[in-house]
């Protein structure tokens, strides 16, 4: 799930250090990961969470012609402090660095961490995230899956009976942290009672239930890696696909949807 970027210019940090000596200026540093691919595929995930990696191809003008390089920044499921990226590869040659550069540049990185592939196999990466963060799962109490069953049963059982409420609520802190990062929280809510209630759900009556980000997050998918339940269709003109019930956390008593 990286493919959502929010930058920052650089231009009010350097504002506000004025008249500080040169040496002090820093900037909100962003970390990435960028992948030189000569064969094969990988999957990365952050933190135990699978990684989308919708990144953009860049070349040093030293690469070979079967060589592939993108890169993608890091800006969902951080952690503070120590950050690790796993990489299973399943070709015969690769490297995948994490990179650091200040937020809205693309200039100036810094590498922080190197791996390199001659096989298939598994490797981690690290780095240390020391700005604030904000996600609602940061929120979430580490205690524990009680009562995580029970939530599923209900948010399956609404999306049976067409319960368009129930589901809604039980995405509230998802909802939340869209308007926060988007904008227009009501619209996206007023989206989503429009395709569950005009659209029938399709639901995963088996699944797999994972800990991730150190049991702060569960993670909950079908067979095939489907999401728990999901809404798709026709709608002005276009097709859309809604998956939901994906990543759950708990917030005092109340287990809730946090991202999909």
């Amino acid at each position: 799930m990286v493919g959502r970027k929010f930058k920052t210019g650089i231009a009010i940090a350097i504002a506000l250090i004025a008249g500080m000596p040169a040496a002090a200026s820093a900037c909100d540093i962003s970390h990435g990961v960028r992948a030189k691919l000569e064969s094969g595929g990988y999957r990365a995930t952050l933190n135990d969470v699978f990684v989308d990696d919708r990144g953009h191809s860049v070349s040093s003008g030293n690469e070979g012609p079967s060589q592939t390089s993108f890169e993608y920044i890091l800006s969902e499921w951080l952690v503070p402090g120590k950050n690790i990226v796993k990489i299973d590869f399943d070709g015969s040659a690769a490297e995948f660095e994490i990179f650091a550069r200040c937020k809205g540049s693309y200039d100036d990185d810094s590498i922080v961490d190197t791996v390199r592939f001659t096989s298939p196999s598994s490797k981690q990466l690290s780095f240390e995230h020391e700005g604030p963060l904000d996600y609602n799962y940061l929120k979430a109490d580490i205690a524990g899956d009680e009562g995580l069953l029970d939530a599923v049963k209900k948010l399956q059982d609404a999306a049976r009976t067409g319960d368009v409420e129930t589901i809604v609520r039980m995405h509230a802190p998802l909802i939340e942290e869209f308007g926060r990062r988007m904008g227009n929280a009501d619209g996206f809510t007023t989206y989503l009672r429009t395709i569950l209630s005009g659209y029938p759900a399709e639901i995963a009556e088996t699944f797999t239930v994972k800990s991730v980000m150190g049991g702060r997050v569960y993670e909950i998918l079908g067979p095939d890696d489907q999401p728990l339940i999901s809404v798709s269709g026709k709608i002005d003109n276009g097709s859309f696909s809604w998956p939901g019930g994906v990543y759950w956390a708990r917030f005092g008593e109340e287990w809730a949807v946090v991202a999909n």
